[in-house]
């Protein structure tokens, strides 16, 4: 769809948020996060879902609260597009800095490889801000997204996401983009933690219930020798954000392809596992993350 009406009021909202004080853009975010967790039903209603199914023992109360900061970490990622233009190699530490344990430590070490490095990560925090963060301390990348139904929309945000040095490609042309970044020993990240048609994954654990996840990152890093960098934000705290990079993911390698596949990307969702338990309201969970289902088990969890 390429709607002109939706791309105007889309720029109007994006214009707004860039002038206002950052504070205020803050409070209004997080208002009408909130407002539009009460109004739509059906996210609200995956999101319930999926929190059961993560965190079976966890109260009904703690479960709203979840989803609605979780909603409002959503709602963040537009007042940080709608900023970045403005940040600078100069100010952008005053937004968001290293861990100084979890950061640059791992990234060094796992670029020191020569090979390369695959950034793992996910929707966690204020995930569009991130590449730009890295970007502006020095190390600019690549990464995978799906375009925008609007395409006027889409063009708009591209030449934002690459006005500080990255570079976005397209899921359909990712491969071959992917495997000629890392041959060069240059880096590039992808979004591992939503669901995908079985076609294009397997099925292994996330939170103990089999999830259709992509073997994109595992095959790539077993094909080229590249690290697995897992990286994400920090949710925003007395006005910052953190970097953390932990620590590469060791690849099995037992020479039979596709148990390496599924072994390793048991690991990877392993490690994004880690990540939600460490900031649940971080993640986006108003998505059908086991939305597909393995043949043996086709019950719709979500009917």
């Amino acid at each position: 769809m390429d709607s002109l009406p939706v791309y105007m009021l889309a720029r109007l909202v994006i214009a707004f948020f860039r002038v206002v004080p950052r504070p205020v853009g803050v409070w209004v975010v997080r208002a009408l996060a909130a407002a539009f967790y009460c109004l739509d039903g059906r996210h609200r209603r995956i999101a319930d879902v999926n929190l059961k199914i993560a965190f079976p023992e966890m109260a009904p109360r703690r479960r709203r609260q979840v989803a609605r900061r979780s909603f409002q970490n959503v709602g963040m990622n537009l007042l940080e597009v709608s900023r970045l233009p403005s940040l600078t190699p100069a100010n952008i530490g005053r937004l968001a800095d290293y861990d100084p344990v979890d950061g640059l430590r791992n990234y060094r070490a796992a670029l020191s490889k020569g090979k390369g490095v695959l950034y793992l990560t996910g929707h966690f925090s204020s995930w569009e801000l991130l590449p730009t963060a890295h970007a502006l301390h020095g190390h600019p990348l690549s990464f995978t997204t799906r375009p925008l139904d609007n395409a006027r929309l889409e063009r708009y945000l591209r030449a934002v996401r690459e006005s500080k040095g990255n570079t976005v490609v397209y899921k359909k042309d990712s491969a071959r983009h992917i495997l000629r970044e890392l041959k060069a020993g240059r880096t590039t990240g992808v979004l591992m933690d939503q669901n995908v048609r079985p076609s294009e994954g397997v099925f292994v654990d996330f939170f103990g219930v089999p999830a259709a996840t992509s073997t994109g990152v595992a095959l790539l890093a077993l094909r080229t020798g590249a690290p697995v960098l897992p990286g994400y934000l920090t949710p925003l705290r007395k006005g910052r954000y953190t970097i953390k990079f932990l620590e590469p993911v060791d690849m099995v390698r037992t020479g039979d392809t596709a148990e390496d596949l599924r072994v390793n990307t048991l690991r990877l969702n392993g490690v994004l596992e880690r990540i939600v338990r460490e900031q649940p309201e971080a993640w986006l969970w108003g998505h059908k993350r086991w939305k597909a289902r393995p043949p043996d088990d086709p019950r719709d969890l979500y009917a």
